[in-house]
C-alpha cells in the first residue's frame, strides 16, 4: 500500500484542469475506439453502447464527486490525483483493448496484461511450469 502512495503522490498534473481533462480525453478516445471496433467487427449493439456510456457517466460523476470532496473538505490534492490516476490507468488499458482487438500490433508484455481474463485474476498468474 505504501508503494501505491509513493506513485499516486509523485504523480502529478501541470495544473488543477488537467485532473479532469486527462481522464474526460481518454474517456472520448475510449468511446471512440470502442465504436470503431464495434463496426469494424460488424458487431455494434446499441445495448452494449448503452451500457458503456451509463459506466462512463458514472466515471464523470466520480471525477466530480472527487474534485467537490478534495476542494470542498480542503483535502490533499493527492487523494484526487490518486482518483485521476485511477481512471486514466482503466482508460488506457481499455483503449489498449480496443486497439488489440482491431489487430493493431502492440507490444506482447503489453498485451499479456490486458488480455487476462477473469479466471486468471481470481487465481493468479500462471507459471511456466505450469502449462
Amino acid at each position: 500500500m505504501e508503494e501505491i502512495y509513493s506513485i499516486v503522490s509523485q504523480f502529478h498534473f501541470r495544473n488543477e484542469l488537467w485532473v479532469l481533462f486527462i481522464p474526460l480525453g481518454l474517456m472520448a478516445i475510449d468511446i471512440l475506439t470502442g465504436i470503431i471496433k464495434a463496426w469494424a467487427q460488424n458487431d455494434f449493439k446499441s445495448k452494449i453502447m448503452r451500457a458503456g456510456l451509463a459506466k462512463k457517466a458514472e466515471e464523470i460523476l466520480i471525477l466530480i464527486a472527487g474534485e467537490l470532496i478534495t476542494f470542498g473538505l480542503m483535502l490533499p490534492s493527492v487523494i484526487m490525483n490518486g482518483v485521476s490516476f485511477y481512471i486514466i490507468f482503466m482508460e488506457g488499458m481499455s483503449i489498449l483493448e480496443n486497439v488489440d482487438q482491431l489487430g493493431i500490433p502492440i507490444p506482447k508484455f503489453v498485451k499479456d496484461v490486458i488480455n487476462n481474463t477473469n479466471e486468471q485474476l481470481q487465481n493468479g498468474p500462471k507459471h511456466k511450469e505450469e502449462e
